[in-house]
């Protein structure tokens, strides 16, 4: 009995470090969004906008999304 809690509090404590340590590392990154400076009128394809983000402003990736009462192409990247 002693041997089986002692195992179970080495596996949390183990479990808790692992878990401490990978958000560290940057799993856990945020995404920064940017309305497009290059994309013009609303935004009805997901595809394009992302074209325009990675090709003329060095973003990774850019969706059609609403940005107030218009969908606006916002590109993005990891912060």
């Amino acid at each position: 009995m002693k041997l089986s809690n002692r195992v179970l509090s080495a596996l949390l404590l183990i479990s808790s470090i692992l878990l401490a340590v990978t958000t560290e590392m940057g799993f856990a990154d945020k995404i920064c969004k940017t309305r497009s400076q290059r994309f013009s009128g609303v935004c009805l394809s997901n595809f394009n906008c992302a074209i325009t983000c990675q090709l003329f402003e060095e973003f990774e990736n850019g969706n059609c999304e609403f940005d107030g009462v218009f969908r606006r192409c916002l590109c993005s990247k990891p912060c």
